[in-house]
């Protein structure tokens, strides 16, 4: 993602993955955990199709998506740390959507798991 990208633009990239993927698959995304499940099993499956110029342009637009998950299910808000786009839950409480898939690209990290632990951040948030 580019460092003059606007939350805006990082919602164009989440909307652009449900359209995409309800065109040429046969799943509707809806920011729902299991849409976070399904995008997990996706990139497992296509995991040793990719090159690195797919990876970078998955990382992106999965990344813009895993947020917006996270938004839509925990709260929280879009927020540059360090120049990377986080999800904010609070002062001290975040979690880089692009880094997760970036790292679930590579080396099949458990993508639904760190989604599912992450009401505890935004629990923490809250208190």
């Amino acid at each position: 993602m580019s460092a003059s990208a606007l939350p805006a633009a990082l919602q164009e990239d989440a909307q652009l993955v449900i359209d995409v993927i309800s065109e040429k698959e046969s799943v509707k995304l809806d920011y729902s955990p299991e849409s976070v499940r399904w995008l997990d099993s996706y990139i497992d499956r296509h995991r040793g199709e990719l090159n690195a110029s797919d990876k970078s342009l998955l990382q992106e637009k999965f990344g813009a998506y895993l947020g917006e998950s996270m938004r839509h299910n925990y709260g929280g808000r879009w927020t540059r740390d360090g120049g990377e786009w986080t999800i904010a839950f609070d002062e001290q409480h975040q979690a880089a959507p692009f880094a997760l898939i970036a790292e679930h690209l590579d080396h099949h990290t458990a993508l639904a798991q760190t989604f599912a632990s992450l009401p505890k951040l935004s629990l923490q948030s809250q208190n």
